[in-house]
């Protein structure tokens, strides 16, 4: 779970930030393995800060864990079931933690704060 969501929605800083071709080279699809997903979210950040959200415990419900500070994000939306366009912002995130080997991390990308590109 940790693997795939790193895989999913962490990008490091100074990474190219080419929505096509983050989804494509990471093999992103959707949920029944061959489409291509309507939108992804990718958090700009290293894992080990997007990990400290669980740590912190802005707690919202259940397993999700709000983010202390707006985190830079890049929000790709599939156009014409083609190609991604890719919008950056600076968002509060949701993310779901569960406990692996006895460390809570994150598993699920819930949402963004005020996004506007939903």
């Amino acid at each position: 779970k940790e693997v795939r969501f790193k895989k999913q929605h962490i990008i490091k800083p100074g990474t190219k930030e080419s929505c096509d071709e983050l989804i494509r080279e990471r093999k992103i699809t959707g949920a029944n393995g061959k489409d291509k997903k309507k939108r992804n979210t990718f958090i700009i950040s290293t894992f080990d800060k997007v990990k400290d959200i669980c740590k912190r415990r802005q707690h919202v419900s259940e397993n999700l864990y709000r983010s202390s500070e707006k985190m830079d994000i890049l929000y790709c939306k599939l156009q014409n079931n083609e190609t991604y366009k890719g919008v950056k912002i600076k968002k509060h995130i949701v993310i779901a933690c569960e406990n692996i080997e006895n460390v809570l991390q994150p598993v699920h990308f819930d949402k963004t704060f005020g996004a506007v590109c939903q």
